[in-house]
């Protein structure tokens, strides 16, 4: 899987997006603009078996890096007008959701390795399982909790407090006037 895109997300705002699929999983990119700048451009890694792996984001208020560590936590910084703030040994699950508000890639993400967790062939549509949730705030912090996802009728999951996580067959974004192509030239 490598392919770029480009569409609107349901507040009206332009999303650019790439998906790269390697040996060591995929890498998720993303720019957001709306309201007359830039929201925030993400760059999401998760592995083979689509669980994250590391992030890097940039917002009006700052930068911040992420990843999960074999100890089972997450550690990383943040770094905004106010200076530096480490993120460390907060609890992780490998099987946990990264949920970033407003981002479509993120979401995209999320539903991509629940597909693997809840599978719409094996699980009846409106089972619903309690997954391990990093949301990231704007103003850059960082909170785990459990929350209750659920499987659609129309095989979207519904992530409690989150909204809809809805992809393709492909594990990639579904947009309003979505417009994708290759990431390699013919």
């Amino acid at each position: 899987m490598r392919r770029a895109g480009a569409g609107q997300d349901a507040d009206g705002r332009l999303v650019w997006w790439s998906v790269a699929e390697g040996q060591r999983g995929r890498r998720w990119r993303e720019a957001i603009v709306g309201g007359g700048g830039l929201v925030h451009s993400l760059l999401l890694e998760t592995g083979p078996d689509r669980r994250f792996t590391h992030l890097e984001l940039a917002t009006p208020a700052g930068l911040l890096t992420l990843h999960p560590e074999p100890d089972g936590t997450l550690h990383g910084n943040a770094v905004t007008d106010r200076g530096m703030r480490h993120v460390a040994g907060l609890a992780w699950d490998p099987d946990g959701l990264v949920i970033l508000a407003g981002s479509t890639i993120a979401a995209a993400a999320a539903g991509h390795l629940l597909a693997t967790l809840l599978p719409p062939g094996a699980t009846p549509a409106g089972m619903s399982t309690s997954q391990l949730v990093l949301r990231i705030a704007a103003d850059l912090s960082v909170a785990t909790a459990f929350a209750d996802v659920e499987l659609g009728t129309d095989g979207r999951y519904v992530v409690a407090d989150s909204g809809v996580v809805a992809t393709d067959g492909d594990g990639l974004p579904l947009l309003d006037e979505a417009r994708s192509w290759p990431l390699e030239a013919a």
